[in-house]
């Protein structure tokens, strides 16, 4: 998966490597924090760079349900884990355009009817480092 290069603000950290919570547009997320936020104060501004980990292969049929509202975004499960919403923009490789996220190879297809299809695929770990 790709990274993507976001302002953000900083809320809160468990320490180096646990969990954190920034906020990016209005959104809180809660991410690994591999950006030293343990030694920030809270409300500071940073530029982060959030890594999306794959996880498990979701389901195919899943993937192409999880999206009915036709959205573009992260919806938080648990801890760090979200399921990203988006639209595919193209295959070999397939990308996901998901708002704040673009997933490369979120899964596989060559299929180009794939190409506009709304999905929703799982992100088992947001990680964060400075940009």
């Amino acid at each position: 998966m790709t990274a993507s290069i976001v302002a953000a603000t900083f809320i809160a950290s468990d320490g180096d490597y646990l969990e954190a919570v920034i906020e990016v547009g209005g959104q809180r997320l809660h991410v690994m924090d591999e950006f030293g936020g343990g030694r920030m104060a809270a409300g500071t501004q940073v530029q982060l760079e959030l890594w999306p980990m794959p996880g498990e292969m979701d389901d195919w049929d899943a993937i192409f349900r999880a999206n009915p509202g036709r959205e573009k975004g992260l919806r938080r499960l648990d801890g760090w884990r979200y399921l990203a919403l988006g639209i595919v923009t193209q295959v070999d490789p397939v990308i996901c355009d998901c708002g704040l996220l673009q997933l490369e190879n979120p899964f596989t297809t060559h299929d180009a009817r794939c190409v506009g299809a709304y999905v929703g695929v799982t992100v088992a770990r947001l990680d964060a480092c400075l940009a």
